[in-house]
């Protein structure tokens, strides 16, 4: 977890913040390559590019940026594309020309490679945004956990410096945070994907695989975009957490391209994969659970002196994460709802033999009732304990906590795509989400004179620490500029 450059808290409190969320470059780089995703990448590259040229050029109050991309700023996980085989230098395992690449270290460069060649502009233009005298904080994700790997850091820095003619000064203003980024009292700025039990890893704090530390630790949403999302194609990957159940069927039925038993196969295989996976690293993480909490406390009070807050409030922080599904075989059962199909079939078991055994009438509507009964109040507690597949409705509370512990004024999350802004504390504190620029290809410019429809937000905050300004803002791509009428 050790990184170059790596700081929780702000080096030059005087400036003012900008936060982004959930860029996701690369996402679209998925075979079949077509015109449709080359444009969605051109589009996404130039609207980045005028938005940090902009505020290059646009200062509040003459004080510098920091802009922190906050989280899935590079999107390895949907980035599904292959080495050449006649020029490749990576060795593939059988099982990745089927499924794709293992999430690993090496593999990683080979991805950020890729999409750095495909997006350059946008590094060229972050490259004069960080010389203008600005600076850059990664927040890593759930998409771009890899960027926890040092050499992959290192990497990014350089293809970035690679367009700079000071590029000891470009690097010495680039820095990287595996958890959050804090200015004391002012603002704490976290992607969130601890607070998803789908998305969140065993320990999140240290999210490597600890047989194999060049490997990231299996999480759900990895190993389901790995196995099952990234091979079936037309499923839409973006806001699956927002799907019913009634969603995922009526796309099974008319979309998804195979038949219905078939596709249930492979999710239930996808699904025993990540059981055999999770199961794995849960032994391994008790088997070493010495060294495994040594590591822990020593990371604890590594960021700790970085941020400048109390080891007992990073302990207080670290305790607000959710166990991911694959924490026991019983919530992951709950996560699929095989609980409640254990539930009815208890139920239907129940009911054969009430009416096999019991031969007065009356007896038997007494016991269906009191069965009845008591599988509606189960079927209730066991919705209550099922991991939520959307925490955005829990991120208000989780802000609450935060504020609490921290005394920030502002907190700022990504991870949900939903641009947010609340009161924490009745006015004392703001949170906010900026939402995704993922989307950007969906929706059409609207002329000038409309309302902005663009979507694209981000965080502002400006002001001292002892009384910050905080406003969720929007980047119109028809004015290139602000949204005029925010």
């Amino acid at each position: 977890m050790s990184g170059i450059a790596e700081h929780t808290v702000a080096d030059a409190p005087a400036a003012n913040l900008l936060v982004v969320s959930d860029l996701h470059l690369g996402g679209a780089l998925r075979p079949p390559l077509g015109f449709a995703a080359l444009r969605q990448l051109a589009t996404l590259d130039r609207e980045l590019r005028r938005f940090l040229d902009y505020h290059a050029a646009h200062r509040r109050d003459d004080r510098p940026w920091t802009l922190v991309f906050n989280g899935d700023t590079v999107d390895f996980m949907h980035m599904d594309l292959r080495p050449d085989q006649r020029g490749q230098r990576l060795g593939l395992e059988t099982e990745e020309h089927l499924y794709g690449l293992a999430y690993d270290e090496e593999r990683a460069r080979w991805k950020l490679e890729t999409v750095c060649r495909y997006h350059r502009r946008v590094l060229r233009a972050l490259c004069r945004f960080v010389e203008s005298g600005n600076r850059c904080v990664f927040v890593v994700g759930n998409h771009d956990v890899e960027l926890g790997f040092e050499q992959v850091r290192h990497d990014l820095v350089e293809h970035i410096v690679r367009h700079s003619s000071a590029p000891d000064v470009v690097r010495s203003r680039i820095t990287f945070t595996d958890w959050f980024y804090y200015e004391q009292g002012r603002a704490y700025v976290e992607h969130g994907h601890r607070f998803d039990p789908y998305a969140t890893f065993p320990d999140p704090l240290v999210p490597f695989d600890l047989r194999r530390p060049t490997r990231i630790a299996p999480s759900f949403s990895h190993v389901a975009l790995r196995f099952f999302a990234n091979r079936v194609r037309t499923l839409p990957i973006h806001d699956l957490d927002l799907w019913t159940a009634g969603d995922f069927v009526r796309w099974a039925r008319t979309r998804a391209g195979m038949s219905l038993p078939g596709l249930f196969g492979r999710f239930i295989a996808t699904v025993a994969r990540y059981a055999r996976e999770a199961t794995a690293d849960r032994i391994a993480r008790w088997r070493d659970r010495a060294r495994f909490a040594a590591a822990r406390v020593m990371r604890l009070e590594t960021l700790a002196r970085r941020s400048g807050l109390p080891f007992d409030v990073l302990r207080a922080l670290d305790a607000l994460r959710r166990p991911a599904i694959g924490t026991s075989l019983l919530r992951l059962a709950q996560a699929f709802y095989v609980d409640r199909l254990g539930l009815v079939a208890l139920l239907a078991a129940g009911l054969l033999v009430a009416w096999s055994w019991v031969k007065h009438t009356s007896l038997q509507l007494a016991l269906d009732l009191a069965m009845g009964v008591l599988v509606v109040q189960l079927w209730r507690v066991l919705g209550r304990l099922r991991p939520s597949p959307d925490c955005h409705p829990s991120l208000g509370g989780v802000a609450r906590a935060i504020v609490r512990h921290t005394g920030a004024r502002v907190v700022v999350f990504g991870h949900t795509h939903r641009p947010t802004e609340g009161e924490v504390e009745r006015g004392a504190a703001r949170w906010m989400n900026p939402g995704s620029w993922e989307h950007l290809h969906r929706r059409r410019p609207h002329r000038a004179g409309e309302t902005c429809r663009c979507g694209l937000g981000y965080a502002l905050v400006t002001g001292p620490a002892e009384a910050p300004e905080a406003r969720l803002m929007t980047w119109c791509r028809t004015h290139r500029r602000p949204n005029p009428n925010a």
